[in-house]
Formats: C-alpha cells, structure tokens, sequence
C-alpha cells in the first residue's frame, strides 16, 4: 500500500478542505497511508481529520499579508492567477518547488494527489508518481499550447514571457524545461471532476470527466418555497448582497462558511434563517426553490443534478466562469459581488425567483447529468493510485 501526500495549494474555500478530507478517508479504506499538506490548516481541522498527519502547505511569499501583486486589472486567465502567485518571479519558482521536495522528502510519500498545486506537480515530477485532481477551472488539460483568455475583451500576460521565467527557476533546480506554460499540470493520471457546462476548457480537454465527488445522484428538488445562500466568511457583514436580499422579501435562509458569532448575528438582523452549521443538501433540496452562492463548484454541482435554478454572485475567475457556464445552459444567472446595487439586485432575484421556465428547465435536465457515462471521482481516484501505486 501506498504512503499518499495529498496537498493543496490554491484556492481559500471550504470545499477544497470537504473534498480532501473526503479523499483521505477514502484512500484509508483502501488501506493507504495519507498525509495531509493544505493551505489552510483551520478548514481542514474543521472537517475532523485529527487523525490524518496535517502539514502546512509552502506558501506563496505572494500569498502573505496581501502581497499579491496586480498586473493591469483583473486577471483574463489562469496564467494571470498563476503570475499573481509567483511565476513570474523565477526566485519565487526554484524556491516553492524547492520547499515542496523538502516536504515530500520529510514525509517520505511515495506518491502524491494535487488539488490546484502548480508548484506541487513540479515538484514530483521525474521523483514520485503524481496525480492531478480538481474541477474543470483549477485542472487545466496540460497539453494546451497556451491558457486561454477566460474574459471576453480583456488581454492576458505574454505566456511566452512567463515560460521563459518558470524555465529559469526550473533551470535553477537542474530540471526539464516546459515546452508551454500550461504544462506546469502535467501529472501521470489526472482526474477532472466536473460537468462539461462548468468546465471553461471543454474544447481542449481530451480525456475524460469525472462526476464531482458533492454530487449524490438520489437527491431531488422537492416543492419549496426557500432561497438558500451558501456563502464564505470573507462575505462581510455590510455587503450590499444581504440588503438586496432582504429587500426581496423572499424566506431566505443563509448559511455563511465558517463564519463566526460576529457575521452570524449581523446576517441574522436583516430577518433571514441562519444555519450556523452545515447543512445537508437533501434538506436544502427539499425546502429550497432558489440557490443562491459565490459559485462553488461542488455546491453548484450539487444544485444542477439535483434539478435547482441557481444564481452566482462571484468574487473571482474561477466563480465567473462557473456563472457564465451556468447562464449559457439556461440554468441560472450570474452576478458580479462587488457591482450589486440592492433594490436592482432584488428585483432580480425575484424575477428569476418567479420564472417557472428556468425553474422547469433545471429539473429536466438534472438527469442528463448522471446519464452521460462518467465515472465517479472516487472510482476514478482510487484507478489511478492502483495504477501507480
């Protein structure tokens, strides 16, 4: 049996941690041994995995204490992201992967998972069998000749200019050159789960999809009469998003990721049912006509095959382009977090609270989902490391 680090470098929300600490409890009943290297070492505490060896994860000197640096704008691709964290610094490069083989080495895996770890998968490469896993936007095909421009209008970074820098800082260490930037994901398996209507690299993505591993193929909207909004702590109490809200006059019940007593209470004042703990999607099926959320994959996955209209309110790439996915279909609309104007945005909510054609057309086709002959990620992780392993 395999000794498996499974680490986790981008990405700051709740679902990467319910997704790993899933993952290890499945590669333990399968007799492995696992250890942990995350981002935030609080979610993943959170999900009890006190079993499971946890180490902290190389950061980013980008990543302290607001050190990202801008670069013209908002990002138009995940090679903007990938500068923003460091990439365009060859230092930053020799230095993260150099770190990552220190904890490989101090862990002595023998094979590694990586959830969005574009200095992890150097890292391994030539040393250890390694596995890539993510959803459509954090696992990019490898093969790609360039990341694309996910935002319509707006220009990326020179890739040329950016290869040129991780070859420097791969030079450094003694390694391989890549031959194109996206091959910085090159792993020996990777295991995309995600559905082809969220997945911003559908036409280059060659090898088959996974089914996300939120989704639970039984669970049906039922006949309520609730908005649900799932949304994370750095959602502040003063948003213009929770007047909107209110001002809708909707029953909208709110969860807010590991939010503490502060934003719980604030929440609660604008006369909204607050769950302060998690809760399950069967219920928020059962009861709810509407979803509302930043555009976390795994929720929103969840919402689709369980056959819910649903509206994103994004902070991010990643999240805008979950939103974009989901308004092509036909399923939901998007809206950006910082633009909300509250008596607009209510309005709104309304309006697509009341269309019952895009609430008919999200319960047709959340069969489709399940019926396309994708096999499910943990099946498909648990084939890798067999073949690996």
């Amino acid at each position: 049996m395999a000794r498996i680090l499974i680490g986790w470098e981008l990405g700051a929300n709740r679902g990467h941690a319910v997704h790993l600490a899933g993952l290890s409890r499945l590669l333990r009943g399968h007799g492995h041994e696992v250890v942990l290297a995350v981002r935030r070492l609080d979610v993943m505490h959170a999900q009890q995995v006190s079993d499971i060896a946890i180490w902290q994860a190389p950061v980013s000197p980008r990543m302290l204490a607001g050190n990202v640096m801008r670069h013209g704008g908002a990002p138009a691709g995940l090679a903007d992201i990938l500068a923003r964290i460091g990439i365009d610094d060859a230092l930053i490069v020799t230095s993260m992967i150099a770190a990552w083989r220190q904890l490989l080495a101090a862990t002595r895996a023998d094979l590694v998972i990586a959830d969005y770890a574009p200095f992890l998968l150097p890292a391994a490469r030539g040393r250890l069998p390694a596995i890539a896993v993510g959803n459509g936007f954090s696992l990019p095909p490898a093969t790609m000749r360039a990341f694309p421009t996910l935002v319509q209008g707006v220009s990326g970074l020179d890739q040329e200019a950016l290869l040129a820098i991780v070859n420097r800082g791969l030079a450094e260490l003694g390694d391989d050159p890549l031959a194109a930037l996206p091959g910085i994901f090159a792993a020996d398996r990777s295991v995309t789960a995600t559905f082809a209507e969220l997945d911003p690299y559908a036409a280059e993505r060659g090898e088959p999809i996974a089914i996300p591993e939120s989704v639970d193929g039984s669970i049906r909207a039922g006949e309520g009469e609730e908005v649900f909004v799932y949304l994370p702590e750095l959602i502040p109490a003063n948003s213009p998003l929770w007047s909107g809200l209110a001002m809708s006059g909707l029953k909208i019940r709110v969860h807010v990721a590991m939010g503490d007593a502060a934003i719980q209470a604030a929440v609660t004042s604008f006369g909204f049912i607050v769950e302060p703990h998690p809760v399950p999607f069967a219920e928020i099926a059962a009861r709810s006509r509407l979803l509302l959320s930043h555009g976390g994959h795994g929720f929103v996955c969840a919402g689709l095959t369980a056959g819910l209209p649903q509206v994103v309110c994004h902070y991010d790439l990643e999240k805008l382009a979950t939103g974009l996915g989901l308004a092509r279909a036909g399923l939901g609309g998007h809206v950006p977090l910082a633009t909300i104007q509250p008596r607009a945005f209510a309005d709104s909510l309304v309006r697509v609270y009341q269309d019952d054609a895009i609430a008919a057309r999200a319960r047709a086709a959340a069969p489709g989902f399940l019926e396309r002959g994708q096999i499910h990620h943990d099946e498909a992780v648990v084939a890798a490391v067999a073949a690996l392993g």
